[in-house]
């Protein structure tokens, strides 16, 4: 049986050290000139939030959702558009990137699970690359998965052991880490 195809982006699974995924979430701006979707893996560019792309050299973490800046009292709203709450991404055309935020979890030390675009048939400890993909404007989920290894972006940690999984096939669900981590911020 083919496993399903639902590219998500990246999902923080645990934290190595065993603490709660949603204590490590930060907030950093966004910089100008691209969409951001949840599950995107992002780095840094002049100290702000960019999405991330084939073969960067590290990663600052995982887009899990986005905030609107208040201009009166500089505090962050929820993770929604007030203006338009069908919008579930950050919409770069529609939005202007000094008011908004993206809320992440840190790659340091994090297990992120994604979905494979190919039969890549890795064993724990094998290196793979990030496959950038534009995310779904529809969902706001992100559509970025992880092919053959050229820049080693990742090294496989865990195969979910999930009905629907088979490693031997395309879209394989696997865990994975970082291997060059963002510490700008840590």
């Amino acid at each position: 049986m083919a496993n399903p195809d639902r590219p998500r982006g990246f999902t923080p699974i645990k934290h190595t050290s065993g603490s709660a995924v949603t204590g490590q979430i930060r907030a950093i701006g966004v910089t100008d000139g691209t969409d951001l979707f949840v599950g995107d893996m992002l780095n840094l560019a002049s100290g702000l939030a960019v999405v991330g792309a084939t073969n960067d050299s590290s990663f600052l973490g995982v887009a899990v959702g986005f905030g609107k800046i208040d201009p009166m009292t500089g505090s962050i709203g929820s993770a929604a558009n007030p203006v338009n709450l069908n919008i579930i991404y950050y919409d770069d055309s529609a939005s202007t990137h000094t008011d908004y935020v993206v809320f992440y979890v840190p790659a340091r030390d994090m297990i992120f699970e994604v979905q494979s675009n190919a039969d890549l048939d890795l064993a724990i400890g094998d290196p793979c690359d990030l496959v950038a993909t534009a995310g779904s404007t529809t969902t706001g989920l992100s559509l970025q998965e992880v092919g053959i290894s050229t820049n080693s972006d990742f090294v496989l940690v865990e195969i979910p052991d999930y009905v629907d999984n088979d490693s031997t096939l395309t879209n394989t669900r696997y865990f994975v880490q970082v291997t060059q981590t963002e510490t700008a911020f840590d």
